[in-house]
């Protein structure tokens, strides 16, 4: 279990709770980035890396995924995605 800013994720059940304690559906891809996010706080990580720790696969030079999930992901946990609160 995590809990950052006021939202809490389940690992074991693959579940993230609002701030509100409502559960919020996250698409496996979004699930995965966030826990390689939360599991390492403070820390800059890579597209690369990221690909590699939240999908399990090496990154190529085009391979933009890794964007669209944070930006995805942005969108699903800021109260402002233009303002973001949290750094992804």
């Amino acid at each position: 279990m995590f809990e950052f800013a006021g939202w809490r994720l389940d690992v074991i059940r693959r579940q993230r709770h609002s701030p509100a304690k409502a559960l919020v559906d996250l698409r496996a891809a979004e699930f995965d980035l966030l826990l390689a996010l939360v599991e390492r706080p403070n820390h800059v990580q890579p597209r690369d890396q990221l690909l590699d720790l939240a999908r399990g696969r090496a990154a190529t030079v085009f391979d933009r995924s890794i964007d669209v999930h944070v930006g995805r992901l942005r969108q699903r946990i800021a109260v402002d995605p233009k303002e973001p609160e949290l750094a992804a």
